[in-house]
């Protein structure tokens, strides 16, 4: 669990998390089921991106769409995902040089870019445009507010979730002692909707497709405002900074063939879930008609695609603001997560935007409506 009040102690377990985990190698993504040949062009530029879950789902399909529509192919990429546990080690990863890109949350992309760590991560695209993490009760409950988690239970999905820090700080600043609301884990899919439905948890603190699943399992929510966590950016593709300089062709490819993946996903979400149980047969749930699993799925990616899809009144995916990161830096240093100044220049840079999304957009959703769902 993390510790916000105490500054030096939160700094001291998160580097030498860091030092720990950053310094397994190849060998060690192997064994976490890194697959031995990649999808796109056979002879293409060989990347591996990562990517934070324990098993590919509706959340991801599309890059399914990507890899099912040749994408990677057309920009000629060879291209390895590895699914890795959370975003820390997402971007040990790639500061490593084991993988290529992370798709990684914000949290420690700043935080090993503080000076003294003498790392240089940086994002080149969006990919969740907006925070996706959230606080949902039970429809019918009485809480209104977070002032009336004082006395309850919060579900997370682990005691390490950014969500858990979230609102311990909010918590913090509302004048709430942090030990009068007590967080438990409760796991993934059927756990989670099980503590709700037996009133283990008050409330739950998730993210944005963990929500919706919810939702499918027959589980109405509430939600509950965070202004101040709502309003952070959510996090996008990495790389290691000096790499991003020396090929940023390599990186536009790679945001392009993401991009034309996510504007199929966001036209057809239907035929998108279908491209996902193509190349990636796990993720349908097979307890249920495959109608009815598509279905489910397909709610939950309309949920992913309103923080990763083109965003209402832009033209351009992948798109990234420094005000947004700004409010994300801001806040970690509020919360006591960084010690030092970190500037937002080094964080990000939107110099690709245009190369990314120099496709015929027009010509990808004729080809998503065209794809008729089931077959």
């Amino acid at each position: 669990m993390m510790t916000i009040r105490k500054r030096p102690r939160t700094t001291a377990r998160r580097l030498t998390l860091w030092l720990t985990v950053g310094l397994l190698g190849p060998s060690w993504l192997t064994a976490c089921g890194l697959p031995s040949d990649g999808v796109g062009a056979r002879d293409g530029d060989k990347v591996v991106i990562s990517l934070s879950a324990k098993t590919w789902n509706a959340g991801l399909a599309s890059l399914a769409v990507a890899e099912k529509r040749g994408y990677f192919t057309q920009e000629n990429l060879n291209v390895n995902f590895v699914l890795l546990d959370g975003a820390t080690i997402q971007a040990q990863q790639v500061a490593t040089g084991n993988t290529t890109v992370g798709a990684i949350t914000p949290e420690p992309v700043i935080y090993v870019d503080q000076p003294s760590k003498k790392l240089d991560l940086r994002y080149f695209a969006s990919f969740y445009r907006h925070n996706i993490y959230g606080l949902r009760v039970p429809a019918a409950s009485s809480i209104k507010s977070l002032k009336d988690l004082r006395g309850k239970t919060v579900g997370v999905a682990s005691l390490g979730s950014a969500a858990v820090t979230n609102i311990k700080v909010l918590l913090r600043d509302e004048g709430i002692p942090e030990k009068s609301v007590t967080f438990v884990s409760i796991g993934t899919g059927g756990q989670q909707a099980a503590a709700v439905k037996n009133g283990d948890v008050d409330a739950v603190a998730l993210f944005d497709t963990q929500f919706q699943i919810l939702q499918n399992s027959g589980v109405p929510l509430r939600r509950i405002p965070l202004p101040r966590v709502d309003s952070l950016a959510g996090g996008g593709l990495v790389a290691d900074a000096s790499r991003l300089r020396r090929d940023p062709d390599l990186f536009a490819r790679i945001g392009r063939a993401v991009a034309k993946g996510v504007v199929f996903a966001q036209t057809n979400p239907e035929a998108a879930i279908d491209d996902l149980y193509a190349t990636h047969p796990e993720a349908r749930n097979r307890a249920l008609p495959r109608q009815k699993s598509r279905a489910n799925d397909a709610k939950v990616l309309r949920v992913r695609m309103r923080t990763m899809g083109v965003q209402s009144g832009e033209s351009e995916w992948g798109i990234l603001k420094r005000s947004e990161l700004q409010r994300n830096i801001d806040f970690m240093n509020h919360a006591g997560l960084i010690d030092e100044k970190v500037d937002v220049d080094k964080v990000f840079t939107g110099q690709l935007t245009d190369e990314i999304n120099d496709f015929d957009a027009d010509a990808i959703r004729a080809q998503a409506r065209a794809a008729t769902p089931g077959h």
